[in-house]
This record gives C-alpha cells, sequence and structure tokens, in this order.
C-alpha cells in the first residue's frame, strides 16, 4: 500500500498538505515543521499524541492504530476515494477483529498497511487486507467462527 493518499483537486502528493498548527507531540501552538511530510522526516518514529490541525489529544485507540496520524484528515481537505477506501476497509477489519476477540482470539490491526495478526493457543494467522485472497480468508475464518459458535 502506498504512505500517501493522493487529492482529487491537485491530483497528486500527500492529503495532508494543510499548514500543522499544533505539535503532534505536545499540542502547543506552532511546530516546527508545519507540514506532516516533513514533520514525519524530522521526528521519525514519535508517536502523534495530538492532532496537529485541531490541537485535540487523541484517543489512546486512535494513537495505537494509527501512530504517526497519517491517517488523520485535514480540516477542509478534500478525501480522495483511495483514502476513503482505506478508512472503510479499516472499520470492517475492525469490526472482524472485535468478532474474533468475543471468540478467543487475540489479535491486531496495523491500521496504516491493514495487516491483521491473530492468534488463539498455538495457532497464529496473519492477513494482508490489501491482498484480495487474504481478505477473503480473513472473512472467511470469521463466518466459520460465527458458525462454530452458532452450533456450540
Amino acid at each position: 500500500m502506498q504512505e500517501a493518499f493522493l487529492r482529487k483537486d491537485i491530483g497528486e502528493g500527500e492529503v495532508q498538505t494543510t499548514e500543522m498548527l499544533y505539535c503532534p507531540i505536545t499540542g502547543t501552538r506552532g511546530p516546527v515543521p508545519n507540514t506532516a511530510a516533513a514533520w514525519r522526516e524530522r521526528h521519525r518514529h514519535t508517536v502523534w499524541e495530538f492532532n496537529p490541525w485541531t490541537g485535540q489529544k487523541r484517543s489512546l485507540c486512535d494513537i495505537e492504530q494509527d501512530p504517526d496520524g497519517r491517517l488523520l484528515l485535514p480540516p477542509g481537505e478534500v478525501p480522495t476515494a483511495e483514502w476513503e477506501r482505506h478508512v472503510l476497509q479499516l472499520i470492517r477489519a475492525e469490526g472482524a477483529l472485535g468478532q474474533f476477540r468475543l471468540r478467543g482470539w487475540e489479535g491486531r490491526l496495523d491500521a496504516q498497511r491493514l495487516i491483521v495478526l491473530l492468534r488463539k493457543g498455538e495457532q497464529s494467522l496473519a492477513f494482508r487486507l490489501t491482498e484480495p485472497k487474504d481478505e477473503e480468508r480473513y472473512y472467511q475464518l470469521l463466518r466459520l467462527e460465527v458458525l462454530r459458535f452458532a452450533l456450540q
């Protein structure tokens, strides 16, 4: 999966081109540098605890799923079809992961790369949801788990 989602209005570049107003780490005004791409380049491997466009503290769940804020959409920026597809896949995968957890599985979802890691007992599975066959296997396994639960 590519790391930047293309903008509709300019045809190329990252979605997150709006100037950041707040520091993603501290939430204070006036981050340096003030663009998302430049910030990530300078401050590699930092966790974005604040939304740099609104200054709001991010939830622990949001931080866990998207540590460096790549899925944040700045106010006023138009989401692309690719970004919308990614977010829809992410929502579906999270819902399915919740169902797996109800059935005794442990799991983790990498929100940026759309990779699900599942574990139950000695069994460990990985699914790349950007690959159609892996995505189908993920949801087939969920259907089997729901059926197994219903038949117990």
